[in-house]
Order: structure tokens, then sequence, then C-alpha cells
């Protein structure tokens, strides 16, 4: 089951406006919780947003495009209905990056499950999110979980040159190096 969330989880950029039961992101968040942590340090807490109102005050802070060309914004109509923001603690150690990644796998891999689109943000303004949210001086905005009932389906390919993403027939096609160009036995 493991295996088969993660060769068919893709990144959702386009989200149906059915809401998310609360019950649920909780239990995504209750899954970070649990996940591994550098010296079990836990430098991290969750803010889980799911009112209509608060999204749209933070929806013009987030790039939702990465590498896509168009628009970096969420398309009008197709927006994720929650949000889920990672903060960590001031003064943390640098292991935190490594909790942060663990922790928002684990809550990707649980919404995959439970049929919820996913797509990790990074590029975000960060310090207008921590202002609008009223985030402690102790703690920062580290990344942006956007999630909501996939609207699209991207599929997977395989590729010799560089990887990269497209739309074709409103697919996303997302592509993978190959196997066999990124893996190394006893050497490199």
């Amino acid at each position: 089951m493991i295996e088969e969330s993660i060769r068919h989880k893709r990144t959702t950029r386009l989200f149906k406006q059915d809401k998310i039961d609360y019950k649920l992101l909780e239990k995504f968040v209750d899954c970070a919780r649990v996940s591994s942590s550098a010296r079990n340090s836990q430098p991290l807490e969750y803010i889980i947003i799911d009112d209509k109102s608060v999204l749209e005050k933070i929806f013009p802070l987030i790039d939702f495009g990465g590498e896509i060309s168009g628009d970096k914004k969420a398309k009008k109509g197709f927006e994720p209905t929650a949000l889920i923001i990672i903060i960590v603690k001031t003064g943390s150690r640098e292991s935190y990056k490594y909790d942060v990644g663990i922790a928002a796998q684990n809550i990707a891999l649980v919404a995959y499950e439970n049929n919820i689109g996913v797509c990790m943000m990074g590029a975000v303004e960060k310090e207008d999110i921590h202002n609008v949210l009223g985030v402690s001086s102790d703690y920062f905005v580290d990344l942006v979980i956007s999630l909501g009932y996939a609207a699209e389906k991207p599929v997977l390919e395989e590729t010799d040159s560089e990887p990269g993403y497209y739309r074709m027939d409103d697919v996303l096609h997302v592509q993978k190096r190959r196997l066999n160009k990124i893996i190394h036995r006893n050497k490199f």
C-alpha cells in the first residue's frame, strides 16, 4: 500500500471545491506528529486553515505553479479547500529541515490514501503569512501544504532528457528520470 501510494501520488494543483472534514485534516497532522524527528527534538507545529476567509488572505501569498508555465496563483474555482502550514521553533538545529520533509511526506501519503490531493509549496511569502496568522515570534513559517479533493489526475512518465512538466489535453505530465540513470552500485 505504501509503495503504491508513492508511485501514484502526484502533486495536485487543481482542486474541487468540496470541503475536507476537519477530523481528517487533524488525522493528517497526527500522522506528521508521530513522524521521526532528529534527536527527537520535535520542533514542528502545525496550523490547519479551512476557513474560506482565512484561505483567501493566504492565497495571494503563495505561488502554486512552480516550474509549470502560466499563472503562478491558484486557479479561480480550483483553489485548495485547506492548508496545513508547518511552523518551526526558532533556534532549532538545522536538522529541522529533515523533520519537515518527513512530516510533510507523511501528510501527503495519508492524504492520498484518503483521496485528498496535496501540493507542497515553498515559494511563499513566509513573513507575510507569519503576520496574517499571528504566529508567535518564537516560530517561523517553513512549508505550506495545500489540500483538497483533486480536480486533475497528473500522470508520471519516465524520460531520458532533463525532467520537467508539461500539459497536453488538460493533463499534467510529470517527467521523472529513469532508475538506471540515477542509481549507482558500490561506486559512482
